[in-house]
């Protein structure tokens, strides 16, 4: 039986992790500034292409929502602009974009990273967090962005701006949790990677991003079929999203029963990823 190549003293004590981290920060750091350099630095436009995607991306949901079908994505407030379904596809797209762009590279985190995991004593989370701090670059240079376009078609964002920027953050643990736990298994099951573009796929059509749950609410009305609504919340980026636009959009403060299942998503997927992580960190090696 090979012996774990691993040789932290302390590989899989839950206890161990926050100094573990603080030893690995500068890797950490490393790796991200890497992914984002590596990124971009044959591109003639730099980080511009991170204002571009999402840019371009809004745009095309928007013609085809607005115009092709000529649906309103989102209630729209008395001083918002004509550009307001835009900015509001936006809130929805850089979201959801953050997720996937996260998990889809976290899961091939610790394979990619082959020779650092055989080759290096690390604390081994800094693999899947640095792939998910990578896609957390992006998301701040798109939240720029996400303001410009406010002031500019909706005007100054509502004091309730502060619970988007919170429910950003869940977002953000959501994504760090369900990384930690992905990249694991998805090293000893190489399905899992499959599995999690197919997910976000699905996902992105399951989620409220360029509509709002009031069209699923009412389409599941008009053919008696209002029990499926709640189910549709089961999703928790779908009530963070509405919650993050309530704030944002309507100067609403998010209700409870919006944002207490998606809290409990973010810090239920965090503290499994860090067991199942922590609990496989000696072997991991001997996986890839």
């Amino acid at each position: 039986m090979s012996k774990p190549f691993y040789t932290n003293e302390y590989p899989t004590q839950l206890r161990r992790l926050i100094p573990d981290l603080l030893r690995g920060r500068e890797l950490l750091f490393d790796l991200v500034w890497k992914d984002v350099r590596i990124r971009y630095r044959y591109a003639m436009l730099g980080l511009m292409w991170a204002v571009i995607e999402p840019l371009f991306m809004m745009l095309v949901l928007t013609f085809v929502i607005s115009v092709v079908f000529q649906i309103q994505p989102g209630r729209r407030p008395e001083n918002a602009g004509p550009g307001f379904d835009a900015v509001f596809i936006l809130a929805g797209l850089l979201t959801w974009q953050f997720l996937a762009a996260a998990l889809t590279s976290s899961a091939r985190s610790l394979i990619d990273g082959e020779n650092l995991v055989t080759k290096v004593n690390f604390p081994r989370e800094v693999l899947p967090l640095a792939a998910i701090g990578s896609a957390c670059v992006n998301l701040v240079i798109g939240l720029v962005l996400l303001s410009v376009l406010h002031l500019a078609f909706v005007g100054m964002p509502p004091a309730t701006a502060g619970w988007a920027a919170a429910l950003v953050l869940v977002v953000v643990l959501l994504a760090a949790g369900l990384g930690l736990l992905i990249s694991t298994l998805n090293l000893a099951f190489r399905d899992v990677g499959y599995i999690t573009n197919a997910a976000l796929l699905f996902g992105f059509y399951a989620t409220p991003v360029f509509y709002s749950p009031s069209m699923v609410e009412n389409a599941l009305a008009a053919r008696d079929l209002d029990w499926l609504y709640p189910i549709y919340f089961a999703n928790p980026m779908a009530g963070t999203i509405t919650a993050i636009r309530d704030a944002l959009f309507y100067g609403q403060t998010p209700s409870a029963s919006l944002i207490a299942w998606p809290i409990a998503c973010a810090a239920g997927s965090f503290a499994a990823g860090l067991i199942v992580f922590r609990r496989r960190a000696g072997t991991l090696a001997d996986q890839v």
